[in-house]
């Protein structure tokens, strides 16, 4: 996993309240790695290790965004349920903030089954079908709808296990850690003072009650997924070796055809623009074989180099293979014509 630096400031950190942990009289021994002091009864978190773990959660989600892995975001608390929502939007993750359904995960067929069912009710209001049923049917399925959409909505789009998890709370989703656990997909969990750091695979320590800190720490895995995404479509961009290939050979072409046919057509087309000399059609070129392989290099070469729509590239390759072999069929029957007087 490579190393990245994603700008994360300890003050800006504070200015959040990321360093505040519970009271010191609810914590579990097992962060004591991660808490620097005790200020009025309250732990104070070591921001030099909740930047670290960040980091590492920025790379580990950015190699997974790069490889097309999905991503799933788990925060059910009232504070943090808008801030989960509008991260996952931005990332193009799924999520769920209102409530975990025991087994979402590990029963997947049945949640699978409530997900089609909620996109079929989704498609039937679209489509005004939901008003041809009777009043009495029509509003229990609405109310499914709505009930599906609650804590579904944030998965609908979902078509298998997601490969990563982000949960903001370990206490409060400790159904949703479990069930991660099970099935052995990576979790990124914030931690309080009060949690496990050892159940999650990343454990950022960090103030999970606080609406700016969740924010702040949800707001640097989301860049880091955008990112990878903003990558990706860069490499995209590029072109492949096949397309560099053939655009190589479609040069060649072209330097031939300037060779035979003159730098005023050669430059544009691979062929000569078809002249009436003596009332019949001449070959494009001096050279009848040369004429042939031109046909055949420029149409493989047209096909695979040009990016536009398939369908216009037929069109085009097929007006250029009708020109040219019509202009060989003329040439070889004027030279059999004239051979023959």
């Amino acid at each position: 996993m490579t190393k990245r630096y994603w700008n994360i400031i300890l003050e800006e950190m504070m200015e959040a309240g990321v360093h505040f942990g519970h009271g010191t009289r609810k914590w579990n021994p097992k962060m004591s790695s991660y808490i620097s002091t005790k200020r009025k009864g309250i732990h104070i978190t070591n921001l030099i290790r909740t930047a670290r773990f960040l980091s590492e959660a920025c790379d580990l989600v950015f190699d997974g965004a790069s490889r097309g892995k999905q991503f799933l975001i788990v925060g059910t608390k009232k504070k943090a349920a808008n801030s989960v929502a509008r991260a996952a939007i931005r990332a193009r993750c799924h999520f769920v903030n209102k409530k975990w359904l025991g087994g979402m995960l590990t029963n997947w067929y049945t949640t699978e089954t409530r997900l089609q069912k909620f996109r079929d009710l989704r498609t039937q209001q679209k489509m005004g079908r939901l008003h041809c049923f009777p009043k009495r049917d029509a509003a229990i399925l609405k109310r499914q709808l709505a009930h599906l959409e609650t804590y579904l909505g944030g998965i609908k789009y979902m078509t298998g296990l997601p490969d990563i998890v982000i949960i903001v709370d370990q206490q409060e989703e400790y159904t949703a850690l479990r069930e991660c656990i099970t099935l052995e997909i990576p979790t990124i969990c914030l931690i309080d003072t009060n949690c496990d750091p050892d159940l999650a695979d990343i454990s950022i320590p960090a103030n999970d009650d606080a609406i700016a800190s969740i924010r702040l720490i949800l707001n640097k895995l989301v860049f880091a997924i955008c990112e990878a995404i903003l990558v990706i479509r860069n490499l995209q961009t590029i072109p492949t070796f096949g397309q560099n290939f053939f655009e190589y050979v479609l040069e060649f072409i072209r330097d031939v055809s300037k060779t035979q046919i003159g730098e005023e057509y050669g430059a544009l087309l691979p062929w000569k623009i078809i002249q009436l000399p003596h009332g019949e059609l001449a070959a494009p070129t001096n050279d009848i074989n040369t004429t042939v392989a031109l046909a055949l290099l420029t149409s493989v070469a047209y096909f695979y180099a040009v990016p536009i729509p398939v369908m216009f590239l037929g069109l085009f390759t097929s007006g250029i293979q009708a020109l040219i072999f019509a202009t060989l069929a003329a040439a070889y029957i004027g030279e059999s014509i004239e051979s023959h007087h």
